[in-house]
């Protein structure tokens, strides 16, 4: 057993270091590290993620003029049972179709958080910071 005045104390700092990032693009530093590997990688992946954003903009037109067709169908239908004189029906068939498509968009909302509740609670969970020693007093 060492004698007082030649023990030591050691103090050990433990650090963890946790990155991520979302989307089709890396950070520059690990694009930087695909191109290295494999030249013309991060061309590739730039490109990929220039088709992706290309096809979720041309669905989203896709939707919005559907939806918009749609809503001109339900007004011209309701005009036209109007027309036969079934005003009360049209009433119905104008608040049935609001209300599907409020459910629709509550809908899909609630999926989109349930999804990214479900992403993040898959995400490792960090570890806490190990605790120190205290400092012995040197006096």
């Amino acid at each position: 057993m060492p004698e007082d005045s030649e023990r030591r104390e050691t103090l050990t700092r433990v650090e963890a270091h946790f990155e991520q990032y979302s989307g089709p693009i890396p950070p520059s530093k690990e694009m930087q590290g695909h191109e290295n590997v494999l030249p013309g990688s991060a061309d590739r992946i730039l490109s990929m993620a220039e088709r992706e954003q290309f096809f979720q903009m041309a669905y989203a037109i896709v939707g919005l003029i559907l939806g918009f067709v749609a809503a001109l169908a339900l007004i011209a239908l309701s005009a036209y049972i109007v027309s036969l004189g079934f005003a009360w029906q049209s009433v119905g068939v104008v608040i049935g179709s609001i209300a599907g498509t409020a459910g629709t968009f509550v809908y899909s909302t609630h999926s989109r958080r349930q999804a990214q509740r479900e992403r993040r609670e898959a995400l490792p969970s960090r570890p806490p910071p190990p605790e120190l020693p205290e400092a012995s007093d040197p006096s």
